[in-house]
């Protein structure tokens, strides 16, 4: 029940989804969590059927017949050694063969692990961690039940982490910590596990793998939060930078590396590096006379059919990154570009006039139209770094 609800029987994997329905299988979730001590009906109308209830409705009455429901897909399952016992209020899941539920087994490992301190400890949490790989039932995401026991498995996964990557520092295992803390901030990005996973690195004095988890953190968080990493992670860039050798070699050697590789088309990169490039592009424009526009290019869309949350970003997500392809295409080798905003690319055109830039978007434009599967519109906004006054429009159709 981590990431994705599936189930294998007898080796094989079974079609969940068939006959099923979604009160279906959140009922049989929640019997397969509670064990062989079973679940109180009382909670699970709550869980089920929440204040939802029609008026003059009888929960009790639902919820059994919800429960015949499951045993009818027991069948459909191929599962004829299982059924559902009512007894005492309670309900259980019964069956004549072996059970086994990662989201339980990880729940009975981790606390487990966590309450006594025995020869298998460290073993027992790395089993514990290595069973927690996403979210608990994101597809329910949104149902109470689901969401309070999401909290309460986070929870014990963060304090298993803690617990394991101790116990490895703790023996001078420095590797095996950094592999833990890699692995948790795989599953949960912006938890800060990184920090530890630097630590780790630096520890090893590999300066240079802690600065590229440096830098793939500083582009996620810019990237899905349009925020900089918090003051810790300065701090470990500057342990990083104070310690980092650089072997002296040939200028021409050094010169070859800070160009990078040389492609065609404007040039992307990190918000963060997109700023320290304005500040030096200003500086320069200003001393030399030359004409320097930031033009701010957005996508937006309206109407149509209806979508969640998901599918709009996906949307979003497939539609910025045609837009990007385009600009790095229409645009010249010396510009430079950036993502702004979930719906923004921000372009700085470097040696351009006002009414040049404006034919650049028609341009990019233009393109755009043309390539497959683009759904919306682009307007842009354009504006001088050395402070004229701002232009807003359309393509000219």
């Amino acid at each position: 029940m981590f990431s994705a609800y599936s189930m294998e029987f007898d080796g094989q994997p079974v079609n969940i989804m068939r006959g099923a329905s979604t009160k279906v299988l959140q009922l049989f979730a929640m019997l397969l969590l509670a064990g062989g001590k079973g679940i109180a009906k009382r909670e699970l109308i709550g869980n089920v059927y929440g204040q939802g209830q029609d008026r003059g409705a009888d929960p009790n009455r639902n919820l059994n017949n919800l429960l015949y429901r499951l045993k009818k897909q027991l069948t459909v399952w191929g599962m004829d050694g299982a059924t559902v016992n009512l007894e005492g209020g309670f309900a259980r899941f019964e069956a004549d063969f072996p059970v086994e539920v990662d989201a339980l087994a990880f729940e009975q490992k981790a606390e487990e692990a966590l309450l006594r301190e025995t020869p298998d400890q460290t073993e027992l949490l790395a089993d514990a961690a290595r069973l927690y790989t996403g979210e608990f039932l994101e597809e329910y995401c949104t149902e109470l039940w689901v969401i309070q026991k999401d909290q309460e498995l986070k929870k014990l996964y963060s304090r298993v982490i803690e617990a394991l990557g101790a116990a490895y520092r703790s023996q001078g295992n420095l590797i095996k910590a950094r592999e833990v803390y890699h692995n948790a901030s795989l599953v949960f990005p912006f938890d800060s596990w990184q920090l530890s996973e630097m630590d780790c690195l630096i520890g090893l004095k590999d300066y240079n793998g802690a600065y590229a988890v440096y830098q793939d953190t500083e582009r996620l968080y810019d990237e899905e939060l349009g925020i900089m990493p918090n003051e810790e992670y300065r701090s470990r860039l500057e342990i990083i930078e104070q310690n980092a050798l650089r072997p002296v070699r040939r200028l021409s050697d050094i010169a070859e590396t800070l160009r990078g590789e040389q492609k065609e088309g404007a040039y992307y990169c990190y918000y963060p590096d997109f700023l320290d490039s304005c500040q030096i592009l200003s500086r320069i424009a200003e001393r030399t006379g030359q004409s320097l526009f930031l033009l701010l290019c957005t996508w937006s869309v309206r109407g149509g059919v209806a979508r969640t949350n998901l599918e709009k970003k996906q949307l979003e997500d497939r539609q910025m990154a045609i837009l990007k392809d385009t600009i790095a295409h229409v645009f010249r080798k010396g510009d430079i570009f950036t993502k702004y905003s979930r719906c923004q690319y921000l372009i700085i055109l470097s040696g351009t006039g006002r009414e040049n830039g404006v034919r650049a978007f028609d341009r990019l434009y233009r393109a755009w139209k043309k390539r497959d599967g683009i759904v919306g519109d682009l307007s842009y906004s354009m504006d001088s770094l050395l402070g004229f006054r701002e232009t807003e429009g359309r393509a000219q159709r």
